[in-house]
């Protein structure tokens, strides 16, 4: 019988700079795609799904392409897995306005 080669990661996922500390920790297959890695992100967070979204490692974006910007190089996250982005940064695109 042959070992099934899957890992399984325990995460410990953070906000940066939140105080006091928001963060949760989870067990997560290395196989799973990284769209897929998202929606659990949002469903362990309680967040929905409502800014853009990138993973940031290694001098890689890996997301949602926008097929109007020819000059991105952001990778098309649908074609990657967590065991491509060992070590990231989960970049949310959050417009802040504040109040005067």
């Amino acid at each position: 019988m042959a070992k099934d080669p899957r890992k399984i990661y325990q995460l410990k996922i953070g906000l940066s700079g939140a105080k006091p500390p928001i963060w949760r920790r989870l067990l997560i297959v290395d196989t799973v795609p990284l769209p897929a890695f998202h929606t659990v992100l949002q469903i362990v967070m309680g967040w929905e799904d409502s800014h853009l979204h990138q993973f940031v490692t290694g001098g890689n974006d890996y997301g949602t392409p926008d097929p109007g910007d020819h000059f991105s190089e952001t990778l098309n996250e649908s074609r990657y897995k967590l065991n491509h982005v060992s070590t990231c940064l989960y970049a949310l695109s959050v417009a802040m306005t504040p109040y005067v």
